[in-house]
């Protein structure tokens, strides 16, 4: 369990009061877990547990048997006191096989998904939680990625609508994206304002609720640049892919030392989750605990991570999204190489230490990934609730300079003339938040 001066007092108070000894079996993994990590959870994730807890501790011994009636009554069926492998203090490959394999594993799921229901409705009734404001989710398709006007929207099935964008033949400098979030320089040489600003200037605010993430790095550079002063709170995580090389290629390194077995998963798992990558970190992500254990967890997880820039949008781009429901997020894809003969991608190896071949740009692969991977991006946002309302998503395409929006009526460019100056659309962004 994590340290009492870390916890908030209303969970230590609940602690004291012996809550832990009231949750089914099942629930202590998850639990335990949080409570001992506290310090690398986002708001979001310490929400969930502080909920839960809180909830448990408002009922008499009645309510809670009541409560848990239906989850104690499927460990039962499930046999799981007889689990000797079954882990109450962290959550396991083991834990997670010895579920799934259970006939009751879906009706286990449903019922602990109602608990967690009923603690979220008593977090709203009882005021612990504020309504969310808007929420933008901003994707960019940069230059100079080969996309088919004709072709680049039809993944999206019509679930909102392409705008014209007005631009300069060049386009902006850094990008259409690097503009709306770091601003431009207006008519009289000072600078119009961009996200970043009307963020920085809010009074009340909560940390990790803006993220940026670059496949390459030249879009979170210029956001350190230019950087507004601003509290703790309001400063984006910044997740660029060329940033966190040395950390990509020291993982990668200890994950292809270890022996590679199923049934030694776990044990792989531990060694990994031990290894002190503080030294690998830029500092962006050396400066928080939370950060760090991100970026650990990202590449633990696979998919393509650690070897491409585009998986790593995409991937880092999801677990955002679900791990911290973060206000603002935006993402920049860019240019992978071609993958190289015998090198082994699924096992992490990077193809620039395995294959003394010089690397090759995939134009055509990385457009066609990019387009996916942007789309998979605000799918996995609409899984959550936070997004299904008051969100504005917003894909930009620069070599064709079209946008394709999805958002409510109620979002500024939905009805109105094109195309769209950057500027208009800039404004309407900061609008949205503010």
């Amino acid at each position: 369990m994590a340290a009492s001066d870390q916890l908030p007092e209303s969970i230590r108070d609940a602690l004291a009061k012996d809550v832990i000894n009231r949750l089914p079996l099942t629930f202590l993994p998850f639990v335990n877990q949080q409570l001992h990590q506290w310090d690398t959870l986002f708001p979001n994730e310490r929400k969930s547990v502080e909920r839960l807890i809180l909830y448990v501790a408002s009922l008499n011994a009645e309510q809670s048997a009541r409560c848990f009636r239906e989850v104690t009554d499927l460990e039962s069926k499930m046999g799981v006191r007889q689990w000797k492998s079954f882990s109450t203090t962290e959550q396991t490959i083991e834990n997670a096989s010895l579920l799934a394999r259970s006939r009751w594993y879906r009706d286990w799921r449903r019922a602990v998904q109602a608990v967690f229901d009923a603690a979220d409705g008593y977090a709203k009734t009882s005021g612990a939680d504020t309504p969310p404001g808007n929420r933008l989710v901003l994707l960019d398709l940069p230059r100079p990625l080969e996309l088919d006007p004709a072709k680049v929207w039809r993944r999206w099935q019509q679930i909102g609508k392409p705008v014209t964008l007005d631009l300069p033949d060049t386009g902006p400098a850094g990008g259409i994206l690097e503009t709306l979030l770091v601003g431009s320089p207006g008519a009289s040489g000072a600078n119009s304002p961009g996200l970043l600003s009307a963020i920085a200037a809010r009074t009340q605010t909560t940390a990790a609720e803006t993220w940026i993430v670059d496949a390459g790095r030249s879009f979170v550079d210029a956001v350190m640049q230019a950087q507004p002063q601003a509290s703790a709170n309001t400063q984006p995580i910044l997740l660029s892919y060329t940033r966190l090389e040395t950390y990509r290629q020291k993982f990668s390194h200890e994950m292809n030392t270890m022996h590679k077995d199923l049934t030694d998963a776990d044990a792989v798992y531990d060694r990994l989750r031990n290894v002190d990558v503080l030294p690998w970190c830029p500092p962006e992500i050396a400066s928080d605990p939370a950060r760090r254990e991100f970026v650990r967890n990202l590449y633990l997880s696979g998919n393509g991570a650690v070897i491409f820039g585009n998986s790593f949008v995409e991937w880092a781009s999801s677990e955002a999204l679900r791990r911290a429901r973060p206000q603002i997020l935006a993402a920049k894809f860019g240019m992978r190489s071609k993958p190289k003969p015998f090198t082994g991608v699924a096992v992490f190896e990077n193809p620039d230490q395995v294959n003394p071949l010089p690397s090759v740009d995939d134009v055509p692969g990385s457009s066609i990934d990019a387009q996916m991977l942007a789309l998979y991006i605000w799918l996995a946002a609409a899984r959550y609730d936070e997004y299904q309302r008051s969100t504005a998503c917003v894909c930009i395409a620069e070599s064709i300079a079209q946008a394709y929006i999805v958002a409510p009526p109620e979002f500024p460019l939905m009805a109105g003339p094109q195309p769209i100056a950057v500027s208009d659309l800039s404004r309407a962004l900061r609008t949205w938040i503010e």
